[in-house]
């Protein structure tokens, strides 16, 4: 199945986007790039729009939100008028944790996911489609890894999974359109469990309760 966005550029196909999450890229890369130090309002910002909300701009959340999950959450709460809750997950991100996480969340009409991350734990943006695919078929996860060190914490959405014989690549999608593909990326999910500090699962205000049970599912806690 065709992505409809990167699979022919990557040469990578059979993506499965978490709910909304291609029109969550798209609405991402229209507003790129982020402003400096402004990553989590920039996904913020991606998530209000992507659910309909008329938002002015990534100012317009920092000034409510600042830089921290905590902060990002009250900013999504207030410019939709508690019509979005950001409902954290935190805890032990192993790989399967995170696995079951997404999978999880296909169960949900709409999830916007946004994640705290340290990109030094990543693989390389550039990483080449070939060895992306080897990995997909043995489990063994590229040699590159990234050359990016932010001076802060970082903010990316996570948006889909590619799931192969023998390992599982997580899409991300940053506010830089040098990072991969006009900012969407794929990263082994051994990588991205490791780089993980805290998430933010963005629903619908009536899907809360649901998303609170996918996190408990996946052995992690809200």
């Amino acid at each position: 199945m065709s992505s409809g966005i990167d699979g022919d550029r990557t040469g990578l196909s059979g993506r499965r986007w978490l709910p909304g999450g291609e029109h969550l890229v798209a609405v991402a890369r229209a507003e790129l790039p982020q402003r400096v130090g402004l990553a989590g309002p920039f996904t913020a910002l991606a998530a209000l729009r992507a659910a309909g909300f008329d938002v002015a701009g990534q100012d317009e959340v920092a000034a409510l939100a600042g830089t921290t999950p905590e902060g990002l959450a009250r900013a999504i709460g207030t410019l939709s008028g508690g019509r979005l809750v950001a409902v954290p997950a935190t805890g032990n991100w192993a790989p399967h944790s995170l696995f079951m996480l997404l999978a999880a969340l296909w169960r949900l009409p709409r999830v916007a996911l946004i994640a705290e991350v340290d990109p030094a734990e990543f693989g390389a943006h550039d990483t080449p489609a070939r060895a992306l695919l080897d990995y997909l078929d043995t489990g063994i996860p590229p040699l590159w890894s990234s050359r990016w060190r932010p001076p802060e914490g970082h903010f990316v959405l996570v948006a889909g999974m590619r799931i192969g014989a023998e390992g599982t690549l997580v899409s991300i999608m940053d506010g830089y359109p040098s990072l991969g593909d006009n900012g969407l990326h794929d990263q082994p999910v051994e990588w991205v469990a490791a780089a993980l500090k805290r998430m933010l699962v963005v629903v619908d205000d009536g899907d809360a309760e649901a998303a609170v049970d996918a996190i408990t599912t996946a052995g992690l806690w809200s």
